[in-house]
């Protein structure tokens, strides 16, 4: 924005002057306001004043001028000064007026003449003045010193014509005026930008959510944003200038905290300070020194509502644990419809009420996790993140660090950020521990500690962190041997063991396998982009005449078995028979490896059966291979999408149906 530059002159000649040389600046400046008040009427001199500073943003005059009537106007002031060129040129010019002359300045506009009033063969005597009150005093020295001819500003000037003596005003030269103007414009932006960060900085103040309070070097408050008036419930008007300390001791619960040792002035920052409130909220205050050259000249204190603290700490979790840690099961999910089945159903809809452990048990391939997911969805902690992890799959010496994260510097090769463990990743939410039965007894007694006192401690540090985790643990061990043996802990087995829920095998609920077996093969084939023809109920009958040792993960992979045959066959008919009778005698031969071993020849010896199954399969997998690849132009990534499999799957698929992919 151009600034608008007011002029008090008290000269016509300096404001013809002034006007002209402003237009010459109109792309800086938007206008010019001049004022020429009567010089000896100092009241009409401050009237002019303040009209224009109501009308400008920078005020120019002489020196006396200025110093007249600054304190009474608002607004900055540039003082348009005397050069030695001026007074030169002006000395020259009275030169022609008489040869003894009296040089009236300020003193502040005090200069070295030299040589000058002997090259222009005059005679010069120099009298300073304080102030205008001073310049009749001065006149009259000069006058009995025997000058002829006053050189000085137009307001010295005036008083010299009123004592009847001749007169020479000093003008200003074009390029004092131009500076002048110039450092007007320069002040007025600086102005202008200090009121603008000024502006930024109170919108920033108002506008943060967390409470603000700036002290002065005595611990009194100068400043206070609308939330911290919030959350103290004060007025900003009743507190300000007041002192800290008294204004919270009247708000806090008595005897819960120190103010005095608080607020002491110290150079380093008290972070995480408590403030108890009466009748019952809790406050976070950090208190910040301001320190300049080195000496605390205030505090800074940011206050936050420790419930909002806690809910941006629980936010923040989520948001890093946007990775997938959500559950993704429900009850909906589990097929089948057998009574055992759904009394577990009815146990996990109860046991998803409560906050209390839980331990799934059950055979290898139950399906045990698809129970964890559903107890998470049914409780009232759905909203929050559900962490799985797989005791036996994480190598011994990185349990801990994963469980209960660690600082950086913990141990070599340690993240320099540290990293969060899973317990805190789950805050607010469920971890599942899944075959907790092969967890070491070190980890067993700290997640003892974890289960009991519902905090963690990162590794590399001695902070404690609360967490709010439901825990659900699942093994397929038996536990109670395994405390016999003095394998697993007794104290957390009865930790873990207060709502117990055993998975039925799938031996046991047979009337589920044919429906499991039309789920996977609509599943399966849905995923190949094909269609394949559920065989008739008798020889889907014939699957429940196999006891599934490895449960429902080993009847699905039965049936993507099924299924990749299946779409590249035109009949059918036998298919499922075959393929079960493979998987009984593939059961049938380990149980005789076993008895081999023991030196027993088991019944039925005759492997050509299925040797000849094998040989057709293999030619199966082949022939429905090479189809496929004709199909997408032997795209692999294609292939192994299609087939639902990972590349590297595909790979070796091709590789033991003989079939060579150029790269």
């Amino acid at each position: 924005m151009k600034p608008r530059i007011g002029l008090l002159s008290l000269s016509s000649s300096l404001s013809v002057a002034m006007r002209t040389v402003a237009q010459e600046l109109s792309e800086e400046i938007k206008i010019m306001e001049i004022e020429e008040p009567d010089p000896l009427d100092e009241e009409a001199m401050l009237q002019a004043a303040r009209r224009l500073a109501a009308r400008c943003d920078v005020l120019i005059g002489r020196a006396a001028t200025i110093n007249h009537v600054a304190p009474h106007i608002s607004i900055p002031t540039v003082e348009c000064p005397l050069t030695l060129t001026d007074i030169l040129e002006a000395l020259h010019q009275a030169g022609s007026k008489g040869k003894q002359l009296a040089l009236i300045l300020y003193r502040n506009c005090d200069c070295d003449l030299g040589r000058w009033p002997e090259v222009f063969g005059i005679r010069v005597g120099k009298y300073l003045v304080a102030s205008r009150q001073e310049a009749n005093g001065a006149i009259q020295r000069a006058r009995e010193a025997g000058a002829t001819v006053i050189v000085s500003t137009s307001l010295i000037c005036r008083y010299a014509e009123l004592a009847g003596m001749n007169y020479q005003v000093i003008e200003t030269t074009r390029e004092t005026i131009l500076h002048t103007l110039r450092k007007a414009v320069d002040i007025v932006k600086a102005v202008q930008k200090e009121r603008e960060h000024a502006i930024r900085l109170q919108t920033l103040l108002g506008s943060a959510h967390e409470g603000i309070i700036l002290l002065d070097e005595n611990n009194r408050v100068s400043y206070l944003n609308n939330t911290a008036c919030r959350l103290l419930n004060l007025s900003r008007g009743n507190v300000a200038g007041g002192d800290i300390i008294s204004i919270l001791n009247k708000l806090l619960v008595p005897g819960t905290s120190n103010l005095e040792v608080i607020f002491k002035k110290e150079t380093d920052p008290q972070l995480g300070k408590l403030l108890k409130l009466k009748p019952n909220k809790s406050i976070a205050a950090n208190i910040v020194p301001i320190k300049v050259a080195g000496e605390v000249t205030g505090k800074v204190i940011t206050l936050v509502e420790a419930a909002q603290l806690q809910q941006m700490e629980f936010s923040l979790r989520r948001q890093l644990a946007e990775k997938g840690l959500v559950a993704k099961f429900t009850l909906e999910d589990i097929i089948g419809k057998s009574q055992s089945l759904e009394y577990v159903r009815e146990q996990v809809r109860a046991f998803a009420v409560t906050d209390a452990t839980v331990l799934i048990r059950g055979e290898t391939g139950t399906g045990k996790e698809l129970f964890a997911h559903s107890i998470h969805q049914l409780s009232r902690r759905r909203a929050g993140p559900f962490v799985a992890l797989n005791c036996s799959a994480l190598p011994k010496e990185l349990m801990e660090s994963e469980f209960f994260g660690y600082e950086e510097g913990a141990f070599t090769g340690a993240r320099k950020s540290g990293k969060i463990g899973m317990f805190e990743l789950a805050h607010k939410g469920t971890i599942f521990l899944d075959e907790i039965g092969t967890m070491p007894l070190d980890l067993q007694a700290k997640l003892l500690r974890v289960i009991q006192e519902r905090e963690i401690i990162r590794l590399g540090s001695s902070r404690v962190i609360p967490i709010d985790v439901r825990i659900i643990a699942a093994t397929n061990c038996d536990l109670e041997t395994a405390v016999q043996k003095g394998d697993f802990r007794q104290d957390l087995f009865f930790r873990l063991n207060v709502l117990p829920l055993t998975v039925p095998p799938l031996r046991q609920r047979p009337e589920d396998i044919p429906l499991l077996f039309a789920y996977f093969v609509k599943k399966l084939s849905d995923q190949l982009g094909c269609h394949v023809e559920m065989p008739g109920s008798d020889e889907v009958s014939l699957l429940q005449t196999y006891n599934w040792p490895g449960n429902v993960r080993e009847l699905e992979n039965f049936v993507e078995r099924y299924v990749a045959l299946a779409s590249y066959r035109q009949n059918n008919a036998g298919l499922l028979e075959q393929l079960l009778a493979e998987i009984k005698q593939n059961r049938a031969g380990d149980a005789g490896s076993l008895a081999g071993d023991a030196g027993v020849t088991p019944a039925g010896e005759g492997l050509a059966p299925f040797e000849e199954v094998a040989r057709m399969l293999a030619r199966a997998e082949h022939d429905m291979l090479c189809s496929l690849g004709k199909q997408v132009n032997w795209n692999r990534k294609k292939m192994a999408a299609m087939l639902g499999i990972s590349s590297t799957t595909l790979w070796r698929r091709l590789k033991q149906a003989g079939i060579t992919l150029k790269r």
